[in-house]
């Protein structure tokens, strides 16, 4: 007679062979995207985590309290009268943390630059990218809200550009000071130095590419620790620390080299062109 195992014991077989095969591994292609694997950021962490970089963020409402405040190097306040972390954390902590998870070994210097008694923070903008220039940072970072094209802005990203540190900014507005409305820049008004980050478009918040934006990362946080998650400020620290990985793969690349891989290296997908970190530090690396 031929021999069979007992139906009980086949059952308990089968059972421990499904638990070996472990949980579906999120970074495969059929997962569900999030920040990290949509942009093969976790792909890019075998040649880098961001080491010996440091990215500045301009904003409001970082947490400097416990454990959340190992991510930080010099927290300052530009904001006369107010205190960085005084506020309840929001959306500078939210900036925060997406480079944090992008580039682990990356430090971060959160910059207060928008206050409580007033919404204008133009002019704490341009002393902020000075200001995180001079503290050596590859990348700095608006995701505030428009910035207004000026003489004094074009300034500091040139000062910027001098000492290594990218622009990367959310919105490619320009001010029209004689009618004082907002416009999207033109290709020969924005400002060729600055990073214009965008969302890709998905159902619950459908988006169309932009001709004046530079690159497209994926539009929610990965725990949607603050409202949904959901957001066009995710673009600048998206950007900013995979900045951090790809200088920290090669120290000597310059803003110019940065902004030309990201673009060069970017897949395109339903009409975005998305970054991919991977490819952005392998030609990092590749460039040393």
């Amino acid at each position: 007679m031929k021999n069979e195992l007992p139906t009980a014991i086949l059952a308990g077989l089968t059972l421990l062979a499904l638990a070996c095969t472990g949980p579906k591994d999120e970074t495969s292609e059929t997962a569900e995207p999030n920040l990290i694997t949509f942009s093969r950021i976790d792909k890019a962490w075998d040649l880098s985590k961001g080491a010996n970089t440091t990215v500045a963020i301009l904003d409001w409402q970082f947490d400097l309290r416990g454990e959340e405040a190992t991510k930080y190097l010099n927290p300052i306040s530009l904001v006369p009268g107010e205190e960085i972390g005084e506020l309840k954390p929001w959306h500078g902590e939210w900036m925060a943390e997406i480079v944090h998870r992008i580039a682990p070994e990356a430090k971060i210097i959160p910059i207060k630059a928008r206050g409580l008694q007033t919404e204008d923070y133009q002019d704490y903008l341009i002393e902020g990218i000075r200001l995180a220039a001079d503290q050596g940072a590859v990348a700095v970072t608006n995701s505030m809200g428009p910035v207004n094209i000026s003489e004094a802005l074009d300034s500091a990203i040139e000062y910027a550009e001098q000492r290594g540190t990218v622009f990367v900014d959310v919105h490619p507005e320009h001010f029209v000071e004689e009618d004082k409305k907002r416009r999207p820049c033109t290709t020969d008004e924005c400002n060729d130095k600055i990073i214009h980050s965008g969302v890709v478009s998905v159902p619950d918040h459908p988006a169309s590419p932009e001709s004046n934006r530079d690159i497209y990362v994926w539009p929610y946080d990965l725990d949607a620790k603050y409202e949904d998650g959901w957001g066009y400020s995710n673009g600048p620290p998206n950007v900013a620390g995979v900045i951090a990985l790809m200088r920290s793969a090669n120290p000597d690349l310059t803003p110019g080299d940065v902004r030309r891989i990201i673009v060069d290296t970017a897949f395109t997908r339903d009409g975005f062109e998305v970054l991919d970190a991977e490819a952005a530090v392998r030609a990092a690396l590749e460039e040393r």
